[in-house]
């Protein structure tokens, strides 16, 4: 990121991956069931035409496939508080870059549900005032520790407007 003159990066970061421990519960799973089956018939004696350890390969790089995927969808996405902007990028190939002056915040939000709050991910909202509904808001996904960046936020709103 390229900063601009007197700014500063207060906060930076990508979504945690315990933000998408859903993901990996529901794919790992999946990705397991070919040798889990594999397994199944063998016990039972009923064949699955390949050896078992092809079955084992198989839903290894099922695995590894699926840890890759999510690596990269999360290496995607970079979110970036300074003291003059909020910054959110998306993509590697292809990039799309939202950024907003930090004085155009109006509301810092907060969302968790039950599981986010017992893995300490979160996901803070930003509303800025725009004209463009898609412009307006930002948003920072699967962030771990929320609380401590809306601290940053709120304390940097405070000591620029001397409130």
């Amino acid at each position: 990121m390229e900063l601009l003159d007197g700014e500063r990066v207060l906060w930076q970061g990508r979504p945690s991956w315990r933000a998408h421990l859903s993901f990996f519960v529901v794919w790992i799973a999946l990705a397991l069931l070919p040798v889990v089956v594999a397994g199944l018939l063998r016990a039972n004696d009923q064949g699955t035409g390949l050896p078992y350890w092809q079955w084992l390969l198989i839903s290894l790089v099922l695995v590894a496939l699926v840890i890759g995927w999510d690596w990269l969808q999360r290496y995607a996405t970079h979110y970036a508080v300074t003291t003059q902007r909020l910054r959110v990028r998306r993509g590697i190939l292809a990039r799309r870059e939202q950024t907003a002056r930090f004085e155009r915040v109006q509301n810092v939000n907060i969302s968790q549900s039950a599981i986010d709050r017992l893995v300490r991910v979160g996901t803070v909202e930003f509303d800025t005032a725009g004209s463009d509904v898609d412009d307006s808001d930002f948003r920072y996904a699967g962030i771990a520790e929320p609380q401590r960046l809306v601290r940053i936020v709120h304390e940097h709103s405070q000591t620029d407007t001397g409130l």
